[in-house]
């Protein structure tokens, strides 16, 4: 292992990952300078792009950050991430003794950023949208369960589900059950418009797509005044110049810090820089059929059992990632609701030998296998570091990088590798919500998995509010998708973030990665 980690440090100096030591967050005073004063506008630094700002048809995480502050689900996930709260709903819905209606009370005097009134009629419109094919909203799961819904009057909405939901609240909680205007849905392009469409604190503004989005707060709020009027997103690509900008105070907030700069932006005067646990997860993804990959091997069960044991993940967390991050073999993890220790012996084990020793008995040496990942660095950085592992067994792999919109599109499409690098927020903080949305058949249209037998532990575990059983469930189909070596944790990235704390504070990001401005405060 010495000898193997000599030789990666070279490769990796060359893409410039360097071992990050001593990762405790903390607070830096300013050396001698007068305070700032107080700001209204606060300029956060972004490091991709969103795809678009509409609540329904995004769901990578840059898009949720803004789409976040200006609309509103029903339910919010706690920041400790161990409740739900009403949000948009007045309290949690009041099921029935069988569990399939669920009555939800609608908190009144809400408006949309036009002034229109939000009703029930709203919440219908999520409904309908979502589960309209042609709509195009990336996550029909969540509203899955409703089989129809009864408006009661303008502030009451009666859902009828098909059968008992243990995740109900927590779906309704994600971004992408957000509510909409559906007036102004149905008349303008809230992907790049969104003004008037939310109920949210702040109201879009202005844009450059892909560079600059700018938000200001909505005096007609429900929830009050907020301290911060005005919020700047600037798009920064390159870190090295992100973590400039905060030095010379051109920006306030990053929330996306590498474990690389930690150290560094740890050091700005003035700054705090934080380190907190997350429940979201890196994984690697397998293609398991000959349609879906480019190497006819990958439908191999062996072949990719080799791959995974080929793979000494968990050395480097430890040696590359230090305190910044932690692994599991599960690929529900514990923070999330549904965990069990048993679910640790469902992973593929790190052991070269074995990996070796299947490949050279099957006359695999020398096969080439592709991997899509995304021009992130962190994506980048694993890339080279499992590419130098295949290596070792006598596997080449090839890595083709895309800029982040187009490889969340082109990780659907068949073909598009053997193996993907991907991550996912945990937004609602439920394993059954880790499982469907991925794996699925209907749903895990990146990985391609396709296994009934799967689906149906994943939809069991949805159908039962009972802990244990549907603990049962997601064990029993995380040793179906990891026994099968669709899937391997890589890890589990703790929230590294920095803000200037002589402007700001009550900064935080909940477990999910997200962050309301709102919650923010002013330094007086």
């Amino acid at each position: 292992m010495k000898k193997y980690f000599k030789s990666f440090m070279s490769i990796v100096m060359i893409c410039g990952l360097f071992i990050v030591s001593g990762c405790g967050g903390g607070s830096n005073e300013p050396s001698g300078e007068e305070p700032t004063a107080a700001t209204d506008t606060i300029n956060i630094e972004m490091i991709t792009a969103p795809v678009g700002m509409h609540p329904l048809k995004t769901n990578d995480a840059p898009s949720s950050t803004v789409s976040g502050q200006i609309f509103e689900t029903l339910y919010m996930r706690s920041y400790d991430g161990t409740t739900y709260e009403p949000l948009l709903a007045e309290e949690l819905p009041e099921f029935s003794e069988d569990g399939l209606t669920a009555t939800i009370k609608l908190r009144q005097n809400v408006t949309f950023q036009d002034g229109t009134p939000f009703t029930a009629d709203a919440v219908a419109y999520m409904i309908d949208s979502i589960k309209d094919s042609e709509y195009g909203a990336l996550r029909p799961s969540v509203v899955e369960s409703i089989e129809s819904y009864e408006i009661i009057d303008d502030y009451t909405i009666q859902l009828n589900l098909a059968y008992e939901d243990g995740v109900l609240v927590a779906k309704l909680a994600h971004t992408n059950a957000s509510i909409v205007n559906p007036e102004l849905d149905s008349t303008k392009d809230l992907m790049v418009d969104p003004s008037g469409a939310g109920t949210g604190p702040y109201q879009f503004n202005s844009a450059i797509t892909g560079s600059n989005y700018q938000l200001d707060a909505y005096e007609g709020y429900w929830g009050g005044d907020v301290d911060i009027k005005h919020i700047n997103f600037d798009v920064i690509v390159d870190e090295a110049t992100a973590i400039a900008r905060l030095q010379t105070g051109d920006a306030d907030f990053f929330a996306s810090v590498s474990a690389n700069s930690f150290d560094t932006v740890s050091a700005i005067p003035g700054f705090t820089t934080e380190n907190v646990t997350s429940s979201s997860i890196y994984f690697l993804a397998l293609r398991s059929h000959e349609e879906s990959a480019l190497n006819p091997l990958m439908a191999n069960k062996d072949f990719r059992t080799a791959i995974i044991q080929a793979i000494d993940i968990p050395s480097f967390v430890e040696s590359m990632l230090g305190d910044t991050a932690s692994h599991s073999y599960s690929i529900v993890g514990p923070t999330l609701v549904g965990y069990t220790e048993a679910m640790e012996e469902a992973g593929i084990r790190y052991d070269q030998e074995a990996a070796r020793a299947t490949i050279e008995a099957n006359g695999w040496t020398g096969e080439t296998i592709t991997m899509l990942c995304a021009t992130r660095q962190w994506q980048q950085d694993l890339a080279v570091y499992i590419q130098s592992q295949l290596a070792e067994v006598g596997i080449t792999m090839n890595i083709v990088s895309e800029e982040w919109a187009s490889f969340l599109t082109t990780a659907r499409e068949d073909q598009a590798g053997d193996i993907i690098i991907l991550s996912w927020s945990n937004v609602t903080g439920d394993g059954q919500q880790m499982l469907e949305p991925n794996f699925s058949t209907t749903n895990g249209l990146r990985v391609k998995y396709n296994n009934a037998e799967f689906d149906a532990l994943v939809d069991a575990s949805a159908r039962t509010s009972v802990l244990e059983e549907r603990q049962q469930y997601m064990l029993e189909a995380v040793q179906k998708i990891q026994g099968d070596a669709i899937v391997t944790p890589l890890y589990s990235a703790n929230q590294l973030y920095t803000y200037n704390s002589e402007k700001f504070d009550n900064v935080q990001l909940d477990q999910g990665g997200l962050y309301y401005v709102k919650d923010f405060t002013v330094v007086e």
